[in-house]
């Protein structure tokens, strides 16, 4: 388990939280789901299995594997912003200002 934990915590020094998505971060819901297996002292063979799996594929992520194998053509998204403008948009802060409008 501690070569499991070790990896994880490699993985969460490249996905730091996100504060303007509280709650909804995806570094946030890794960092639960590091505490909560950290918890429980012995895995089942099939559990650690799973959990290398898992490990496995937040590396590929966090390493950027397949932006690098594969490339966007374009910069613009399907809705024509770019990722900083989606980024935007996603914020907490943009979310509840549109809870807020009156309509």
């Amino acid at each position: 388990m501690s070569a499991q934990y070790q990896r994880f915590l490699k993985v969460l020094e490249k996905w730091p939280a996100e504060k303007t998505k509280v709650g909804r971060d995806l570094g946030e819901q890794i960092r639960k789901k590091v505490t909560k297996l950290t918890g429980s002292a012995t895995l089942s063979n099939e559990a650690s299995a799973d959990l290398t799996k898992q490990i496995d594929a937040l590396e590929r992520l966090s390493l950027n594997v397949y932006a690098k194998k594969y490339p966007r053509q374009h910069e613009s998204t399907a809705t024509g912003l770019t990722a900083a403008q989606c980024s935007q948009v996603l914020s907490s802060e943009f979310l509840q200002y549109l809870n807020d409008k009156p309509k």
